[in-house]
């Protein structure tokens, strides 16, 4: 099966003397995303041009769905599908934001642009059905440039292309649009396009893409995928000057023209770097590095590297120190690091420089690993929550034998004894007893990461049976619930006594925390993430709040004490039982000027679920 979506072959650019393309190759597959990596000249968007139309090669051929194009005119590169993100955005600058997403757009009605509020409307909805939240009535020059970035992608984005090229845009996207638009990608990829990306970010490119080719002085000089290749790897073939040296008489002389030389190239390097001397003297910080850390070069160069590690721990920082003595390249992993207060974990690459045979200095660059850290950190808290899962299960499968036993009694005590008064306490008994039975069985669940026996469960009704049987204790210690219910649809497909079991447990924590006088708060509110209407349920307390760490669901963690300590399963148990049916939870101080905390379930409504099932 041939996967590939459009190829170039032998393709030449000319703009008079100059080469932009010089007989490049390169194939685009689908389900893809294509990093294209080079320095600026290097004619990464020449291609985004010649496969939109924009631009006629001199030479050369484009294959589509196995047609041959000696060039693409835009109307037949829109007819593929091919939509491209200029860097310079090409936005209206007068026009609002919900203007320029559907001013283009031919299935928006033509009298729309006349009645502000009918295409605010679906503007708002349809950034709102990506889990954007911007004002679309506000005037695009009035934007910041990752808002820009971000409007121009969408308005692509919007007619669902096959391949969409991302001319350096996506490097002018803030972190926080960015997690979004990956997932946005991340989606389009898997429904079979091909995103391709010029970018200067290596970092982004590691976290994004799985392909990428290296275009230098006009050609690809290569395409690989992307764990194929290390990061120097990239940046030395990528980077036209950064390995060359100059020739110099004296060391201090060859470390100055070597900076000087290749000052350009190593400020715009797309990586934390800084040059040091053999006696650790600053005499390079670049660009990337001063605007990650917020620092200002003037106070650090031609100063002991040593200043800027100052609110490094002491360990860190002398592993760091000694690595400018060393003679080799070397990578040291999973470092904590503190720069002009800003905290992460890198992995510290380390590359001494040498003028013929001696070594002048070296280049250290930091790589940030913060996020891939984190995710490390909750697949541990999955692996954790899986073992105690395994623990559960077995004392589940004890608790069983005398549940079992005394449940013979009872019905035996039914069939042999007459008396009403009797009776009835037996039925009360019994039932309790196969609660108790069920709530087991969910324990012996908690080791199963598949849904079990999910039903269609109305939220609104098990919350309000939740609180009749709190009240009396909530009575007792003065403890007010105030319920807001949702009005509409209620409905989530989720085992009904597992769901009973991780509410209770969150209303014990607050129980134990107000401990007496004070209130507990539940909302149920409708809400969209990424298009799929979800219910979310919010439960708030006036206790004691928790201390902002990071282990709320880790097994014998618990809210109710200011030591964190407990003996049970506690949150681990909820966030077991939440995150099997598609759901999310999340703990946090208040914000509201009260103490306590908030504790917030979501998960699909059962008519979403129908809907992307249907769709499957």
């Amino acid at each position: 099966m041939n996967d590939n979506l459009v190829e170039l072959r032998n393709i030449s650019l000319n703009y008079n003397e100059v080469k932009a393309l010089d007989n490049t190759n390169i194939t685009f597959k689908k389900s893809s995303i294509h990093a294209l990596i080079g320095e600026h000249g290097a004619g990464k968007s020449s291609i985004g041009l010649i496969l939109s139309g924009l631009q006629k090669p001199t030479s050369g051929e484009i294959i589509i769905k196995n047609k041959s194009y000696s060039y693409l005119k835009p109307k037949v590169a829109l007819s593929h599908n091919i939509q491209f993100v200029h860097q310079q955005f090409l936005l209206n600058p007068y026009f609002s934001v919900a203007e320029n997403l559907f001013y283009w757009d031919k299935k928006a009605p033509f009298f729309s642009l006349s009645l502000p509020k009918k295409i605010q409307e679906i503007a708002k909805e349809y950034l709102n059905s990506l889990g954007f939240d911007i004002d679309v009535t506000k005037i695009t020059k009035n934007l910041t440039l990752s808002e820009k970035a971000l409007l121009a992608i969408l308005i692509k984005i919007k007619n669902n292309p096959k391949i969409i090229i991302l001319d350096e845009s996506l490097d002018k996207i803030s972190v926080e649009y960015y997690s979004k638009l990956k997932k946005i990608l991340s989606s389009l990829r898997s429904n079979g396009s091909s995103i391709i990306i010029m970018t200067h970010k290596i970092d982004r490119v590691y976290d994004i893409a799985d392909k990428i080719s290296i275009i230098r002085n006009g050609k690809n000089i290569l395409t690989e995928n992307i764990q194929s290749l290390g990061k120097m790897q990239i940046i030395k073939m990528a980077y036209t000057h950064f390995t060359e040296t100059p020739i110099s008489n004296t060391h201090e002389d060859s470390f100055y023209h070597l900076i000087k030389y290749n000052e350009a190239i190593l400020e715009n390097l797309p990586v934390n770097l800084i040059v040091l001397n053999n006696d650790g003297i600053l005499k390079l910080i670049n660009k990337y590095f001063l605007n990650n850390f917020k620092i200002d070069s003037t106070q650090y160069l031609e100063k002991n590297c040593e200043l800027l590690l100052e609110k490094t721990i002491k360990t860190t920082k002398n592993i760091i120190l000694n690595q400018v003595t060393k003679e080799n390249e070397n990578t040291i992993f999973h470092l904590s690091i503190c720069i002009n207060n800003i905290k992460g974990i890198y992995n510290i690459h380390y590359s001494p420089i040498y003028d013929n045979k001696q070594k002048i200095g070296a280049m250290v660059i930091l790589y940030d690993i913060t996020e891939y850290d984190s995710l490390q950190r909750d697949t541990q808290l999955s692996e954790k929550l899986s073992s105690v899962g395994l623990l559960s299960a077995g004392v589940a499968h004890e608790i069983n034998n005398p549940l079992e036993i005394i449940s013979n009694y009872l019905t035996n005590i039914k069939f042999r004894y007459n008396d009403p008064d009797l009776l009835k306490i037996v039925n009360k008994l019994s039932k309790q007893v196969n609660y108790i039975t069920k709530i087991v069985s969910n324990l012996q669940n908690f080791s199963n990461l598949e849904k079990v026996a999910a039903e269609n469960t109305n939220i609104n009704e098990l919350i309000k049976e939740m609180i009749d049987l709190l009240k009396l204790n909530a009575k007792l210690k003065n403890i007010k619930i105030v319920f807001t219910e949702l009005s509409e649809n209620n409905i989530a497909y989720i085992n009904e006594n597992e769901l009973k079991q991780a509410i209770l447990n969150i209303l014990k924590n607050s129980f134990e925390s107000i401990k007496q006088d004070g209130e507990i708060e539940i909302i149920i509110n409708k809400i969209d993430i990424y298009g799929v209407s979800n219910i979310e349920l919010q439960i708030k307390d006036t206790g004691k709040g928790i201390d902002e760490s990071k282990d709320y669901f880790t097994p014998f963690f618990s809210t109710k004490s200011n030591n964190g300590t407990n003996t049970g399963l506690g949150l681990s148990l909820v966030y077991g039982i939440i995150t099997k049916y598609e759901g999310t939870i999340s703990i946090n101080n208040r914000t509201d000027k009260k103490e306590g905390c908030v504790i917030k379930i979501t998960f699909p409504i059962i008519s979403e679920l129908l809907t992307i099932d249907s769709n499957l």
